[in-house]
This record gives structure tokens, C-alpha cells and sequence, in this order.
């Protein structure tokens, strides 16, 4: 599989992170606050088993998605159904974005995995993503009360 004659490959990136809240204030803003932590704009709604939703950055970038997993307090997974980055062409469908809730005490860490694929010249860049996401979504909790 190729995009504008650069290879592309299967990665998996996970993060993690540790907040105040309990598992089940963070699932439910998982379900409910994605607009407020996801970098693109969202379009849609993403708080249901086989929902569907799209996000987008302008013109150039656009991704649609289906909730496929969610396990109260535990679990959510999106599954990319169609995407595309004009830019280069490059189309990552089939990729899953998971978010695992672990109790930790009184707090909930939270694992955010990306597991598909990449641009090989932008592994480095998937990390950096993933890192964004991750802050922002702890930024909003954190910011709750």
C-alpha cells in the first residue's frame, strides 16, 4: 500500500496517563466531551455502540469512524471506516483509536492506543499526536470539577 510514493506501515502507539477522577466521570466525558479533548473538528455523535462520526480539519483531512467496542467505565474503540488527507493522498481506514480505563485507587489512568496504520517517514510524528491527545483529554478532565 502506497500514498503518493510514501510506504506506509502498521503501528501501534500507546500513551498513558493518570488523573483524579473516577473511571466512570471518565468514560462518560469519553462518551460525551470528545469535541472538547480531539484536535478535529467532530461531527456527529461518538457515545453509542455503532455510532458514527467524522472529523475534519478543514478541507485537507477527513476521517469517518464507528464506535465498534465500549465497556462501561472500561472501554472505547473507534474504528476508521473511510479517511483521507488530500494533501498526500493518504488513507489510514481500518485504524482503531482505543481508550482503556484502569482503576488506579481513586484515580483512573487512562491508555490511549493508536493501532494502524502510518506513513513510515511519520512514526515520530504518530507518537507526538497520540502525546496531544492524550494532554488534552487530561487538561479537560483535570479542569472539570
Amino acid at each position: 500500500m502506497k500514498s503518493q510514493n510514501n510506504e506506509v506501515t502498521h503501528a501501534t502507539q500507546s500513551v498513558s496517563i493518570e488523573v483524579s477522577k473516577s473511571r466512570q466521570k471518565v468514560f462518560d466525558h469519553l462518551l460525551h466531551d470528545v469535541a472538547k479533548f480531539w484536535p478535529e473538528k467532530l461531527e456527529g455523535r461518538c457515545s453509542n455502540l455503532d455510532d458514527e462520526f467524522v472529523f475534519r480539519s478543514g478541507d485537507s483531512h477527513y476521517s469517518k469512524s464507528k464506535v465498534v467496542e465500549l465497556i462501561p467505565d472500561k472501554k472505547v474503540v473507534w474504528l476508521v471506516t473511510e479517511s483521507i488527507r488530500k494533501t498526500d493522498n493518504f488513507d489510514w481506514t481500518g485504524t482503531k483509536m482505543i481508550f482503556e480505563l484502569t482503576a488506579k485507587g481513586n484515580d483512573t489512568e487512562i491508555k490511549f492506543t493508536y493501532d494502524g496504520i502510518v506513513l513510515k517517514h511519520e512514526i515520530n510524528r504518530l507518537g507526538q499526536v497520540c502525546d496531544l491527545v492524550i494532554n488534552n483529554l487530561h487538561n479537560l478532565l483535570e479542569n472539570q470539577v
